[in-house]
This record gives C-alpha cells, sequence and structure tokens, in this order.
C-alpha cells in the first residue's frame, strides 16, 4: 500500500469515528441511555466497523459525558433518577470516577439542591471535621457545612446582598444578582460554616467556635459568601467553592430552616 493509500484509509477511518461519535452524542443527548440506545449504538458500530465508544480518547468520551450531564441539568434540577442515568452513561464510556471529578461535584451539588427544594433536607455526619468542638442541642441537626473565608467588613456601600428572614419566600437564583463587597474588608483566615436548624455556626481553623441563633442577627446572601450585619460593621464568610450551586444550596437551607 502505497503513502497516498495511507493517507486515504487514515481520513476514511476519522470520518467513521466521526460519525459514530455522534450518533454516542445523540443517543445520550437527553441525558439517558436505555437498551433500545445501546443497541442502536452497536448497531452503528459494527456498521461502521469501528472500536467501541469506551476505546475512544479520554477527551472524547469527558465531552460526550459533560454534554449528557449539562442534557439532565437543563431543568435545573438532579433527580435519583437522572443521577442513576448519568451513572450509566459514565460506565458505557469507560470514564473513572476522577476523569470526571469536577463535574460529578457539580451533579452532587446539584443533586443536593433539588433534594432540599423537595423538602428532603442534608445531615452533616456526626464524624465531620466541621463538628469538632461544635456543641450541638438535643434538639439541633446539623445540616449542611462549608469551607469559607472569614472577614470583618466595615460597610457594604450599598451592595447589601439578598436579605433572608423568617417565613420570607426565596426566589430561585435571585442571590447569583449580588456579588459580596470586598472593598475594606479584613481576612481574619479560613473557617467552617455549619448551617444548623436552629442557627449558624462558625469553626475557626484553630477550632474556636461562634454561633448566631436565627434573628439574633440580620442574614444576607450573596452568589459567592454570606454577611451578618454587627452593631459596627459586619462578619462575612466567603465560600472557599465559587459555584451558583453552593450559593443556592444556602439559601434554599436557610430559607426551609427559617420558615
Amino acid at each position: 500500500m502505497g503513502i497516498k493509500d495511507s493517507i486515504k484509509g487514515w481520513f476514511e477511518g476519522d470520518k467513521k469515528k466521526d460519525a459514530f461519535r455522534e450518533k454516542v452524542k445523540e443517543a445520550v443527548s437527553d441525558g439517558k441511555l436505555d437498551a433500545k440506545d445501546l443497541k442502536e449504538i452497536e448497531e452503528v458500530r459494527q456498521e461502521l466497523g469501528v472500536t467501541a465508544a469506551r476505546d475512544d480518547r479520554t477527551i472524547i468520551r469527558r465531552e460526550i459525558y459533560n454534554e449528557a450531564v449539562q442534557a439532565a441539568k437543563r431543568d435545573g434540577d438532579i433527580s435519583a433518577t437522572d443521577q442513576h442515568e448519568l451513572d450509566k452513561i459514565q460506565k458505557f464510556l469507560a470514564l473513572r470516577n476522577d476523569q470526571v471529578e469536577k463535574t460529578r461535584w457539580d451533579i452532587a451539588r446539584l443533586r443536593t439542591l433539588t433534594d432540599i427544594r423537595n423538602g428532603n433536607l442534608p445531615m452533616v455526619p456526626p464524624n465531620n471535621a466541621s463538628l469538632r468542638g461544635v456543641q450541638l442541642e438535643a434538639d439541633e441537626t446539623a445540616h449542611y457545612s462549608l469551607s469559607v473565608e472569614l472577614g470583618d467588613l466595615p460597610v457594604t456601600r450599598g451592595s447589601d446582598g439578598v436579605s433572608m428572614e423568617p417565613g420570607k419566600p426565596y426566589e430561585q437564583y435571585s442571590v447569583a444578582g449580588h456579588a459580596m463587597p470586598t472593598d475594606g474588608m479584613r481576612s481574619q483566615g479560613e473557617a467552617s460554616l455549619v448551617i444548623t436548624n436552629k442557627r449558624l455556626v462558625i469553626r475557626t481553623a484553630s477550632g474556636k467556635t461562634a454561633a448566631i441563633k436565627f434573628g439574633q442577627s440580620k442574614i444576607y446572601l450573596y452568589v459567592d459568601g454570606v454577611r451578618l450585619e454587627k452593631t459596627v460593621g459586619n462578619t462575612v464568610m466567603r465560600y472557599k467553592s465559587q459555584s451558583e450551586e453552593i450559593a443556592e444550596i444556602v439559601a434554599e437551607l436557610l430559607t426551609a430552616l427559617m420558615k
């Protein structure tokens, strides 16, 4: 076989692979993969004479998986069924968890948010590091914890955020339009923020704790953190993990707990 024939064969092979990839993308475009999809994919694979999707390059398989995830997230929720379907697609594409780690974290956060909106509140395991040294009351439950940067903010300069008040309904994704002001903020180091059914608990890196009961201080939320109004100035907590889902989890959870 001459060089021209070899090059022609490569191009034809690439075209067949591209056609097969498009078929796989089409099959998972709704975030699902059923027996009918699998049968059709295999028929196309045999017709084109290409290797299975699991043998494709990781970057291609990850791209297909991420497109399926975007389809599942289209309505803003991830149900248990959605999660099951995405796990099937990941297995079909032979993607390890570490190869799609960021996407799986996004799915987990959206799943938590979906559960909260459906009235199923998360709980922090008693052995979680964020609860070390925290004394919970007999009828108190820790529902969520996250890492934050603790700081002191003298003034907000009109960037007040979304006020969280007992009995006040929350409009979904309304915190997305509010960024925490940082001018003049004095950092006080990293900390853990624990949300219980009664209060906000702050645990510093040194192990010191402080708690604010709901109604004791005004709470304002931003897309990137929480602000607690003091007599003079404000205590602020910026989320270490920046995502709209984190901000929504905090907002929806506080709304549910402060009814």
